[in-house]
């Protein structure tokens, strides 16, 4: 089960300042936010899972600490894997996609993690005397969200692809861009890989395994590195 954490710790200060959402905040900025936005504080442990549905599938998560899968699931039980958040890369990062009132949302711990989960009313009623403060708050969140828009636009750009083999490369290419390197790790297993391209794993082994014996590409596990420059350049 998930360890709910039942109060807000000071030590979360210092770890909040560092990410996107509160960049330019004070300490007592924050935890004037903190007060008026009363979120509640879950921890997962490594292959743990949350699910948040209905009246709560809008709420809107922050990953404090380690890193997290974030998935859609659909009334008959198929999930389609949306993002990974982690810390430093995107962990911080307030995540809310358009509207999911009435779905169901998954988070799945990649590794032990701990998040802050609040209403996204905390941020737009400007009724309760924070206004200043919330002002603040969402020129951080226009910021974020052009992160999380445009690992959206690549993700789209990858379930675009006709072919498992294209879906492939076009992936490839968005994370030697990502990382200005040929030779990278992925915060995927092979599993959660083709839930994120929307393949049958045999399918994406069978193509990976051809991409090797071509020269392509090189893995093991989550690290890959490309071998050619042929198909793309970052």
């Amino acid at each position: 089960m998930e360890r709910y954490l039942d109060h807000f710790r000071e030590e979360h200060i210092d770890i909040l300042k560092e990410k996107v959402l509160f960049t330019h905040m004070s300490g007592d900025e924050i935890r004037s936010f903190i007060t008026h936005a009363n979120p509640w504080y879950v921890a997962l442990y490594e292959g743990q899972s949350m699910r948040m549905e209905r009246e709560y599938a809008h709420m809107m998560g922050l990953v404090i600490s380690g890193r997290t899968h974030i998935y859609s699931v659909s009334y008959d039980g198929s999930r389609a894997l949306l993002r990974s958040m982690e810390e430093g890369e995107s962990s911080g990062m307030l995540y809310s996609v358009l509207d999911y009132n009435n779905s169901l949302i998954e988070f799945v711990a990649y590794s032990d993690c701990e998040m802050m989960m609040f209403s996204p009313d905390a941020i737009t009623d400007q009724s309760q005397g924070e206004v200043a403060v919330q002002h603040k708050i969402l020129v951080n969140l226009i910021s974020s969200q052009k992160q999380m828009f445009y690992a959206m636009t690549q993700h789209l750009a990858c379930l675009s692809q006709r072919s498992v083999r294209e879906k492939v490369m076009r992936f490839l290419r968005y994370y030697s861009e990502l990382t200005h390197s040929y030779e990278f790790d992925v915060p995927f297993t092979r599993e959660e890989l083709a839930d994120y391209l929307a393949v049958d794993r045999a399918s994406l082994s069978r193509t990976l395994g051809s991409l090797r014996d071509e020269g392509v590409i090189r893995y093991r596990r989550s690290r890959f590195e490309v071998l050619t420059t042929r198909y793309f350049k970052y």
